[in-house]
């Protein structure tokens, strides 16, 4: 039966593999030509990325400026006064450089006294940005962040898709979803998703140590990221055991990625050990809050992991403020991108790319403070940039579509004998 196919073809640049079943099917780019005569290249698509996202943030930008509308906020007040602990203190006790209640559980009990909850490696590569503009340097380094997720985001895609398909896709997801929104911030969420993100793209190309430093990197970034990376490192050992070659080879190749993946960890593992006395300790297991006495208590954050499933999935997804269906519509277009994944030759890398959206979901759908976000649901970032390869899968399904609606009938022979 003829078939639509929305998912670019193993060693092609063209439509073919994961598919839908119509009845007719229209034709649709060939290979290396991507829905266009002559092809543009990635550079140049590239640059017309960069330049459309200049052109929406930036203004985007002033006119949150222009609101007085201060970008330091939540979690990023707390990134911030480390930069300026280490600064000006030259430590991590963070105490008498908040001007807030140390004690409202933003802050850790450490080995010395009060110390970052949060992870010190966001702060520690800003902070040159801070020390030579101050808060307009964070919002710098935000935005240029925000604008390496989007490349990476582009160039995920264009695994699976046409090139101009990964440039529409990308430029959707940069101003239609929660990452417009974060631009105007100084997110430790986009630094975590971009090491995620980067070190999957790096696995599927077969970039083994580097996909594997960044991440290590992107555990040093987030914890939560744990059972993530996990799974995509296993993929990547799977993959390279599977690879024809020498035995020998193979193995060395996943001795060294997860050499390079462990090594990655240790500055993880020290600041734990100079800040709480143990590698394996982390801020978020020692949040400090005031008892009924004054008293400091441990508030664990493993423990805050109690909303009912069911509910937590659905409020998760449909919250009116904080849902990530209703805050990022879009996503609406993925899961019709999801009809092709069985047929797809790139079927084991798309059901991984779904595995990992799926274990961010179930991971934070319990989480107690999951309205701890000021749009949408910054916890689940990771979640909306995969899921961008099931939307341009369908982008692909709907120009099919089009350019078959579009098609003049063939003429009908009137003549008879």
């Amino acid at each position: 039966m003829p078939q639509w196919c929305i998912f670019k073809a193993k060693g092609n640049m063209g439509y073919n593999g994961s598919c839908l079943p119509t009845q007719r099917c229209a034709p649709l780019p060939r290979p290396g030509v991507k829905m266009n005569k002559q092809p543009i290249p990635p550079r140049t698509l590239m640059l017309g990325l960069l330049l459309y996202l200049c052109f929406v943030y930036i203004p985007f930008i002033g006119a949150r400026t222009s609101l007085l509308e201060d970008f330091v906020k939540g979690d990023s007040y707390y990134y911030r006064a480390m930069i300026i602990s280490l600064l000006h203190d030259g430590d991590l006790l963070l105490a008498n450089n908040i001007a807030v209640d140390p004690l409202d559980g933003q802050l850790a009990l450490g080995t010395h006294g009060l110390v970052p909850k949060h992870p010190v490696i966001m702060p520690l590569v800003s902070l040159p940005f801070y020390a030579l503009l101050g808060n307009d340097g964070l919002l710098l380094f935000n935005v240029l962040q925000t604008i390496i997720l989007m490349l990476l985001i582009f160039q995920l895609n264009r695994l699976f898709c046409s090139d101009i398909l990964a440039l529409i896709t990308t430029g959707i997801y940069a101003t239609a979803t929660l990452f417009l929104d974060y631009v105007y911030n100084y997110s430790s969420d986009i630094f975590s998703t971009a090491l995620v993100v980067g070190g999957l793209y790096c696995v599927f190309k077969q970039k083994v140590y580097v996909g594997a430093a960044l991440l290590g990197l992107a555990v040093f970034a987030k914890t939560p990221n744990i059972p993530l990376v996990g799974v995509i490192l296993a993929y990547a050992a799977l993959v390279t055991w599977r690879t024809p070659g020498a035995r020998g080879n193979r193995l060395r190749t996943i001795v060294v990625m997860t050499a390079i993946f462990l090594l990655m960890l240790v500055p993880f593992a020290y600041t734990n050990y100079l800040l709480f006395g143990s590698p394996l300790t982390t801020g978020y297991q020692r949040a400090a809050v005031a008892g009924a006495n004054g008293q400091i208590i441990i508030d664990d954050h493993v423990n805050k992991f109690n909303q009912p499933f069911v509910q937590g999935i659905s409020q998760t997804l449909f919250d009116a403020h904080n849902g990530i269906l209703p805050t990022n519509p879009i996503l609406l277009l993925a899961a019709v991108g999801l009809a092709g994944l069985k047929a797809s030759k790139y079927k084991s890398q798309l059901a991984l790319i779904l595995l990992l959206c799926l274990i961010q979901l179930v991971f934070f759908a319990t989480y107690d403070d999951w309205r701890a976000s000021h749009f949408s649901n910054r916890f689940l970032m990771t979640f909306v940039a995969l899921s961008s390869v099931f939307t341009s899968a369908a982008l692909g399904y709907l120009y099919a579509r089009l350019q078959l609606a579009t098609q003049p009938n063939p003429p009908t022979d009137t003549n008879t004998e």
